[in-house]
């Protein structure tokens, strides 16, 4: 009696992630991010780590409305971006955030290694 191929689970399913949206007058755009700070700063994370699991050198962060503009992080950009996120994040408190940032920021480390090391031949 032949054993039937186990099944591949769908648990570890790609996350998806969307680009924010924020107002185009500096005004409303100064106001705006004040008020959403944590969220803006959860969303640079997801957006982050959606480009490392995913193996992209930049991701689209931020459009503006009623504009074709938008906000592009590469990847040699992504450690400095953390390292902001996660120093607002332990001012005001939220170690949760902190906790993820700083795996992420470890991770990039790594990359940024193998990066350097492959081009060194």
């Amino acid at each position: 009696m032949r054993k039937t191929p186990k099944k591949k689970s769908n648990s570890k399913q790609k996350s998806q992630y969307t680009v924010m949206e924020l107002p185009s007058n500096n005004e409303d755009m100064e106001v705006y991010v004040t008020k959403n700070r944590t969220e803006i700063n959860e969303r640079i994370v997801e957006s982050i780590d959606y480009a490392l699991k995913n193996r992209m050198t930049g991701i689209e962060v931020f459009c503006f409305k009623d504009s074709s503009f938008v906000v592009v992080l590469h990847r040699k950009d992504f450690k400095e971006s953390l390292e902001n996120v996660f120093n607002f994040s332990l001012n005001n408190q939220q170690f949760e955030l902190c906790t993820r940032v700083k795996k992420l920021i470890e991770k990039t480390d790594r990359l940024g290694f193998v990066v350097k090391y492959k081009y060194k031949k």
